[in-house]
């Protein structure tokens, strides 16, 4: 147990007074994180429950998951969750990897970069994406890791800097007013800004480039999630194929869908919310 397993505990148990108090806004977090999950909503909010909420809503499957990574026991390759991602920088277009190595060769090639874990995979960012994380970019703590998190995963850096990500992130959600209506609000286009979107960025029914403002991405993203089933079970090959007919980055394509909460995905399988 360290500081960071200690944190989610703490607020799993600020999760739960809320919740037995009826909070609106604890509530509404609880019930879509539940949700996203497909975890059942009980009768009554315990602590097992508010453990693994805590850990959803830092950027983990669950509480076990949490615990592991936080705590420096996670093994090389495994997936790490998206602790060092968010809504905060969903704007950020940066370079992800599926190996190490090729996130280590880009890494060496910019060195105003640092090196991030995503899940099972690793994306190299710039000082903005940190600052909009909420995380310092000072020398101190990045050059004794080389700029990588995950060549620094467990050191004293890597905690420091965890100890920075935790403190900004998240935990807010459970006694401000989070509204998500109004956050998916804020992101809408009217069909006139959704047209000058369709027409800048789309030519003979393929992308021009994937736009780097998250309100016009969305308007891609959507009119691209759009062409697919509801209720229907797709396995990631099926959504390369699609996806590959519009652009040659697939891979972005799919991700930004499970980023923005257009595609589930789970057991290989992806469908539509």
């Amino acid at each position: 147990m360290n500081a960071l397993t200690t944190e989610i505990k703490t607020r799993a148990r600020l999760l739960q007074k809320l919740l037995e108090t009826r909070n609106t806004a604890a509530s509404k977090r609880a019930l879509i994180l539940s949700r996203q999950r497909n975890w059942e909503i009980p009768e009554s909010w315990q602590l097992k429950h508010c453990m693994n909420l805590a850990a959803a809503d830092a950027g983990f499957q669950n509480w076990e998951h949490a615990r592991i990574v936080l705590g420096g026991e996670a093994r090389p390759g495994e997936d790490m969750g998206d602790f060092w991602h968010g809504p905060e920088v969903a704007v950020f277009i940066n370079h992800w990897y599926a190996s190490y190595a090729e996130a280590q060769q880009q890494l060496r090639a910019n060195e105003a970069g640092y090196l991030l874990p995503y899940r099972c995979q690793y994306l190299v960012v710039t000082g903005d994406y940190l600052q909009a994380l909420g995380i310092s970019a000072a020398p101190e703590f990045w050059n004794v890791i080389g700029h990588d998190l995950v060549q620094g995963y467990g050191s004293a850096s890597w905690l420091n800097l965890a100890q920075q990500r935790l403190q900004s992130s998240r935990t807010e959600r459970f006694n401000a007013n989070w509204d998500a209506t109004k956050i998916m609000l804020d992101l809408q286009s009217t069909d006139v800004e959704a047209e000058r979107v369709m027409k800048s960025f789309v030519k003979n029914g393929r992308l021009v480039s994937i736009p780097e403002q998250r309100k016009k991405r969305l308007v891609i993203l959507r009119w691209l999630v759009e062409q697919l089933q509801f209720e229907r079970r797709y396995v990631e090959a099926d959504i390369n194929a699609f996806l590959l007919q519009f652009h040659a980055d697939f891979a972005t394509l799919r991700r930004e869908f499970i980023m923005n909460g257009l595609m589930e995905r789970a057991e290989g399988e992806y469908w539509r919310v």
